[in-house]
Parts: C-alpha cells; structure tokens; sequence
C-alpha cells in the first residue's frame, strides 16, 4: 500500500499535529463570527466578510494544508526537511500571528495591524517555500511534486499579493491596479494553491488509500499546464485591461469538470470495498467542487451575487471535505506509524484511534452544516444556525485529534518496547 514513499523521513508527529490543531480552533472562532454577524458574513466586500474569508482560507484550509505539505513532502520526496521541530514551530507561530492580526486588522480601525499582518503572514508562506520548494526538486520526481511545487509558488506570490493590497489599506491608499490585484490574489489563492494541492494529493491518495486504477497521464501532465496557463493568461489580461478574462475562467472550469469526472469514476469503480468514511466525504467534496464551478460560471454571465456567494461558500465547503477526509487517514496512520516505528508493542490499531462512529458524527456534522450555510444564502437565520453547528463539527473534530495524541502519549509513556539487538 505504501510502495514507493519513505515512510522513514516522515518528521516527527508533533511538527504535523500542531498545524492540525490549530484548525478546529480557527473553526470555532469562524463559527462564532458567523453567528454573531450572519448578515454582514455574507455582504460582499463587508470587513466582516473578509474576515470571515481569511479565516477559513487560511486559519483552516492552509494551515491544515501546510501541516499536511511537512509531512507529504518527506514522505513523498524522500529528502527530509532539516531541522523539522524548530522550523515547524516558526512558521507555525508566525502564521497564526499573520491571521489573528489580519482578521483583527478587518474589523479595527488600526492600520498598523495590517502592517502586522503583513510581516508575520508574509514571512511564514516565504520561509515555507524557502525551505520546502528546494526539496521538491529531487532525484525522486512524481506529479503529485510536480503540483506542490506549483502550488507553493501560487501561495508565495499569493502572498505578497496580499502585503500589497495589505499596505494599501493601512495606508487608506489605493491604487487604479487594486481590483486586478484583488481579483489575481484570490484566484491564486484559491485555484493555483487550493484546488492544485487538492488535485495534486488526489493522485497519490485517491489511487493509494482506495486502491483504484491510476489516473491517465494526460490527466496528470496537463491538468497543471492547463491551470497554470490559464491563471497567467488571466492576470495579464487584467492588468492589460483586455476583454473576455471570463474564457479563461470557463477553461480552469472545463478542467476542474474532467477532474471532477474522473475522480468520482475513480472512487465508484474503487477495489477496496471496506466500510470507510473518508469516501463519504471525498464524494461530498467533489459534488461541492462541481456545485461552486457551475455557480461561477452562471455568475459570470448574469453578475448574481448570490450565485458568487454559493460558489465561494461551496468551494470553500469542497477543500473542508477533502481536508477532513485526509485528516482522517492521516492522523490515525500518524499515531500508528511513530508509536510502531519506535518499538512499542501495545501499538493501538488505526481504526481505534479514531473510532468509526465518531467520525460518522463528524460527517454528518459537516453535511448539516454544509445544507444549512447553502440555505442560509437565501434565509439568512438559517445562516447562523450553520454556525451553530460548524461549531459542534469543529468541537468535535477537536475531540477526535486530541483523544488521538492522548493515546499516542499514553503509549509513549506506560507502553512496552521491544528490547533491541
């Protein structure tokens, strides 16, 4: 099952967990935000809207996607990352600052927070590629690589999209190119980080953990070409001001569709038929995918702010399904893998640590929530009742990850080891 990764440059457990409990926490005070302010949530361009935004964008999604990228990278690549524990904890410490900062920064009078913000989220996403990027140039190259690189390289520059636009509203100065900025910044952000580390992982995983047949290698060679040919050709046209930019939004659709088609064909026709959730919600994940893609492309053609807003709260929803249904895989195998490795006897099997039900409530959690943020477009107190539960999904969540690293320690400290030679 794990032929061809080196499971034995895999960082320690804690450089991954502590990016991973940082996301139901974000969650949390997302939820709280939605609940106290559904209406302004979901105005457009409203500073709790943008707070809203940043927080699930990178208190939740890129901060899992980080944690997750330390360990991939290892595993994948086969060169370990020097000095794990204490570049984990910078960047770690940095990004958190940056998003608290930020989402401070929205709602307070105080320019300097931007300033802040600017700093610390700006130095977190450059220092991880700084470190990370190298290594992905190795003897050992698949197209799963092949996407992280281009991904990263879409944070960083996503990034300092950001400290522009940053400096712009501490400064209360905008310049004639804010809205191209605006509008490369979160179309880097969400498809050139999110939706290539997504398609690039689902290469590696879908095939591996559902023991499917591979995807095609035109699929794999030129979803990426595609993609990234597309959001260049999109900049450049809005900062040229040139017509028609939406074709190249409906190509980076066309491709996500043949994406969407071949995923789920992938999971329907899997060869690993056990009971597992993580199907659950990657087959969510992907009907969300294609809910946000035709939502865009209606909202294209007829300017509904609605149909912007299902698209944004949907793709949104589609990364949390996937991250959830990785989070799921990863930790359990995390807790397994070191306490295994390290010699332990009385190693918990994968599936107790975090127990099949529990992550059935997390599911079913989630879908309530999902159904109740989508409704909530259209009847705003439906809205906050999301909130409410997204606050219980992500309390729960929580529960599973710390139950977790609590029967890891458990075993580190009252466990037998093996005697060695």
């Amino acid at each position: 099952m794990y032929n061809g990764l080196s499971l034995d440059q895999a960082p320690p457990i804690s450089v991954v967990m502590r990016f991973f409990l940082m996301v139901p926490l974000f969650g949390i005070a997302l939820s709280l935000l939605v609940f106290l302010n559904p209406e302004a949530v979901l105005t457009p361009n409203h500073p709790i809207s943008l707070t809203a935004i940043h927080l699930m964008f990178l208190g939740i999604i890129s901060m899992s996607m980080l944690g997750a990228l330390f360990q991939m990278q290892s595993v994948l690549g086969g060169r370990p990352i020097q000095e794990p524990l204490g570049n984990a904890f910078i960047i770690h410490i940095f990004f958190v600052i940056g998003i608290l900062s930020l989402a401070e920064a929205f709602i307070t009078p105080l320019p300097e927070l931007f300033v802040i913000a600017s700093v610390f989220l700006g130095a977190s996403v450059l220092y991880t590629a700084n470190l990370i990027l190298p290594l992905l140039f190795g003897s050992i190259t698949n197209d799963t690589l092949r996407g992280m690189r281009i991904a990263l390289v879409s944070l960083s520059v996503t990034a300092i999209l950001g400290v522009i636009m940053a400096s712009e509203y501490a400064n209360e100065s905008f310049s004639t190119f804010h809205e191209v900025i605006r509008i490369s910044h979160y179309s880097l952000g969400l498809i050139g980080w999110v939706a290539i580390l997504i398609i690039a992982v689902a290469f590696q995983v879908v095939e591996m953990f559902y023991v499917t047949t591979p995807y095609s290698l035109w699929c794999k060679r030129n979803a990426f070409r595609v993609i990234v040919g597309s959001l260049f050709f999109k900049i450049i046209w809005l900062f040229l001001s040139l017509p028609f930019v939406w074709i190249f939004d409906l190509m980076i659709g066309a491709l996500l569709f043949g994406f969407i088609a071949t995923t789920l064909k992938r999971l329907h026709q899997r060869k690993r038929r056990v009971r597992d959730v993580s199907i659950w919600f990657w087959n969510a994940g992907i009907a969300l995918l294609s809910i946000a893609t035709i939502s865009y492309a209606i909202f294209i053609g007829s300017a509904n702010e609605s149909l912007q807003t299902m698209a944004l709260i949907s793709f949104a929803f589609f990364a949390l399904a996937i991250i959830l249904a990785m989070m799921g895989k990863i930790v359990p195998f995390l807790v397994w893998f070191h306490l295994n490795s390290a010699g332990y006897m009385d190693v918990p099997i994968m599936s107790n640590i975090i127990p099949l039900h529990r992550v059935k409530w997390l599911f079913w959690l989630f879908a309530l929530t999902l159904v109740m943020a989508l409704g909530g477009i259209f009847f705003i107190p439906l809205f906050a009742v999301s909130a409410i539960l997204g606050g219980l999904m992500f309390s729960l969540l929580l529960f599973n990850l710390v139950q977790a690293l609590r029967m890891y320690r458990y075993v580190r400290i009252h466990g037998k080891r093996l005697i060695q030679g």
